[in-house]
């Protein structure tokens, strides 16, 4: 079978999440689509709203991996804390282990972070940390030797 699934968030604002999430997290291969005026009428958005400050779909990338996102016009943004997003790096890869050293680092200095689990080496071989991002949501970094571990194909 051939799919994927992607972490879709929902914010109040998602023009700046983005922003955040390309100055905090390094994000990049950013896209975000506005709503045309027919597609404002269907969410019942005010006349007079300033379209282009809206998000009905968008998307970018953290280390590669994507994430999709738009506003929240059913209005609900709260995250969940049963849901944690893991970031899945190659140590075997010394560009990709590099990526997320970098990745923490930056993370470590920023304020609008907070790491709830150091970046370390951990008993089974790899490195995991755990942070939560400005809009509450869970993320945990892991780097391990693909090789020795489940196909990541």
């Amino acid at each position: 079978m051939q799919s994927q699934i992607y972490p879709y968030f929902a914010f109040k604002n998602a023009k700046s999440a983005i922003e955040y999430y390309q100055e905090v997290f390094g994000a990049t291969e950013v896209y975000r689509l506005s709503p045309k005026p027919e597609q404002a009428k269907e969410f019942d958005i005010p006349e007079g709203v300033n379209l282009d400050d809206l998000t009905m779909h968008a998307g970018f990338t953290i280390l590669g991996m994507k994430v999709e996102c738009a506003d929240a016009f059913t209005g609900n943004s709260e995250p969940s804390g049963q849901v944690s997003l893991l970031l899945d790096i190659n140590s075997e890869d010394p560009e990709s282990a590099k990526a997320a050293d970098d990745f923490y680092e930056k993370l470590e200095k920023s304020d609008d972070v907070e790491i709830t689990m150091p970046f370390e080496e951990q008993f089974w071989g790899g490195k995991m940390g755990g942070f939560t991002d400005k809009y509450g949501i869970n993320w945990m970094l892991h780097t391990s030797p693909w090789s020795k571990s489940v196909d990541h194909s």
